[in-house]
């Protein structure tokens, strides 16, 4: 096993804050190692760093001469768009090997899941999973022996993420370094855990949850060894006082320099006391009401349409219901429906809750987390948000904001600054404020850490809740849920036991809605349709912004802007 590279006294800040001091870090051949730690801890500057990318602001790295690495992008690079699957990684192989690189290609494109006929769909049609994919692909192809991967499971279907894992357990012999918060995936993955906090790199030879409750055992003895510490220390200085008041009242020299020695023991105790970690200073916390209703939610008899105005059917919901303190997961691949059937339930709850489809029980108050943060408005304050979505006075809002770990220099900062944790977590205190009795969870572990993650975990259990959730992490559904409803094969049914879906769940890979290079533009019959069309919308659009903001469907207006700004351009065409 030899060492690929190594850091020597690292440190590197964001700014004015420190993210890493002084850190020691070797990567050997077949390292396969996850990076945990709290949103903003620095572990994607270290990526950055490790990449050379971004150089150390002081410390020393040393690269081997056999190092091969590779990072796989974030992002697909605008100019691949236009290519075919085909063509964006065969381009990515050195010019003089792709004339007889090509079988390389087909092979690996195979290995993860495509098929031959979506080798010719263009980068720009296939879905964000597709893309992931392909992404991975890249960055493997010239046989790399370090990857570098920053979130590779970040909105990911658990189909795509069960292709992964099995691509890095079996078929991958480079050693790699995954920054995640999916403990499940890191579990299944790693062999070693780095985890970045406090300034430090705490290591382990072992996957996330041996190594988890390795630091766990750790931190139990140094806050242990800290109290022994400080009672010592207190004891000291209690002596020292003594001996300096006696040595004052009774004129005695050598008390006074036993306790001026008794001071400098206490200085250097102080210096070398064991360190005890801060841990993060951003808190979860959730507070949910109870309802004496009978069923919560009801659906009965329906087909659920996708969005827009040629609504195809989705799924079919014969009888559908959820009881006070239910937990319900709604499990599927992406593009299946469970967002659009959360979707219009919110719709349906804040428009008639009494309907003839989806009825909810008037003792009903939800508390909705939306996976893409849609209604937080980017241009306002942290106080702003939440006195438009809260009651409560200005100075009560702001104790709530620094109670849940904002700093009061930051209240006055805009959402749009704030980091993806961050949101997530003003839009839980959102939900915490209101005090609902009924939470809907679409997605909301993506942008939280694994700390984040337990804590909700623990606030949800503790509450008794209502939820109803969305989520592709494993451990967070299993965790949660007592009932389990499985969106397949255009039809809602109820399983007993998630793990049958998460076994079959890897046959679905090849399911895809893309089509292949399109070979012309479908316009519809009549401009006045169209003209008809923009109207409609710009009506639908009028009326929804003139509702209170609690009440706006912002995630509609979205779609309406966009299909107004579609058919405007079909009237230029």
């Amino acid at each position: 096993m030899s060492t690929l590279l190594q850091c020597y006294r690292v440190s590197h800040s964001a700014g004015t804050k420190p993210l890493f001091h002084e850190l020691d870090l070797t990567i050997q051949s077949g390292d396969k190692i996850g990076i945990v730690g709290h949103n903003g801890s620095g572990k994607s500057t270290l990526l950055s760093i490790l990449n050379r990318s971004q150089p150390p602001d002081d410390g020393e790295i040393a690269f081997n001469n056999s190092l091969i690495l590779e990072t796989v992008e974030q992002f697909i690079n605008p100019r691949l768009t236009e290519l075919t699957l085909f063509e964006a990684l065969l381009e990515k192989l050195p010019t003089a090997e792709r004339s007889f690189g090509e079988y390389r290609v087909s092979m690996l494109l195979e290995q993860l899941g495509f098929t031959a006929e979506e080798f010719q769909y263009r980068v720009d049609s296939i879905s964000g999973g597709q893309q992931n994919r392909l992404m991975f692909a890249r960055a493997v192809i010239n046989d790399p022996n370090l990857v570098l991967f920053d979130e590779p499971t970040n909105h990911l279907d658990l189909a795509t993420i069960l292709l992964f894992e099995d691509f890095l357990k079996r078929s991958l012999t480079a050693g790699f370094v995954i920054i995640s918060h999916d403990r499940q995936f890191l579990d299944s993955v790693t062999n070693r855990t780095l985890f970045l906090r406090d300034e430090r790199l705490y290591s382990f030879n072992l996957p996330y949850g041996q190594a988890k409750e390795k630091l766990a055992a750790q931190d139990e003895a140094a806050l242990a060894t800290r109290n022994a510490e400080e009672k010592t220390i207190s004891g000291l200085k209690t002596s020292a006082k003594r001996l300096a008041l006696w040595g004052k009242v009774y004129d005695n020299e050598k008390l006074a320099r036993k306790a001026k020695s008794m001071e400098k023991r206490i200085a250097k105790l102080e210096d070398v006391k064991t360190f005890v970690s801060k841990g993060s200073n951003l808190k979860l916390t959730l507070d949910v009401s109870s309802s004496r209703a009978n069923r919560m939610v009801q659906i009965e008899d329906s087909w659920i349409k996708a969005p827009g105005y040629d609504a195809a059917d989705l799924f079919y919901i014969e009888d559908f219901f959820i009881r006070p303190g239910e937990r319900v997961a709604l499990l599927g691949i992406n593009g299946v429906g469970k967002t659009t059937l959360i979707k219009q339930m919110i719709d349906h709850y804040t428009e008639d809750q009494g309907g003839d489809r989806i009825r909810f029980n008037p003792q009903c108050r939800i508390g909705y987390y939306d996976q893409e943060l849609e209604m937080l408005d980017k241009r306002k304050s942290l106080v702003a948000t939440l006195s438009t979505h809260c009651s409560g006075s200005e100075s009560d809002l702001k104790s709530a904001l620094i109670h849940a770990g904002f700093p009061y220099p930051d209240l006055d900062k805009k959402v749009a600054v704030l980091s993806g944790g961050e949101r997530a977590r003003l839009m839980f205190l959102i939900i915490k404020l209101n005090q609902p009795n009924f939470l809907i969870l679409d997605e909301p572990t993506n942008h939280i850490d694994i700390q984040g993650k337990e804590e909700l975990e623990a606030q949800i259990l503790e509450s008794n809740a209502t939820v109803l959730i969305t989520s592709h992490d494993r451990r967070f559904v299993d965790n949660i849920a007592a009932r389990y409803l499985v969106i397949d094969k255009g039809k809602m049914t109820e399983i007993h036991d998630p793990n049958d879906y998460y076994r079959s769940d890897g046959s679905r890979i090849k399911v895809t809605k893309n089509f292949p290079r399109p070979t012309n533009t479908q316009i519809p019959a009549s401009e006045d349709e169209i003209l008809q069309q923009i109207i409609d919308l710009e009506a639908k659009l009028a009326a929804d912004t003139k509702r209170k903001p609690k009440h706006q469907k912002t995630h509609l207006q979205q779609q309406w802007r966009k299909e107004i700004e579609r058919l405007n351009g079909l009237l230029r065409l």
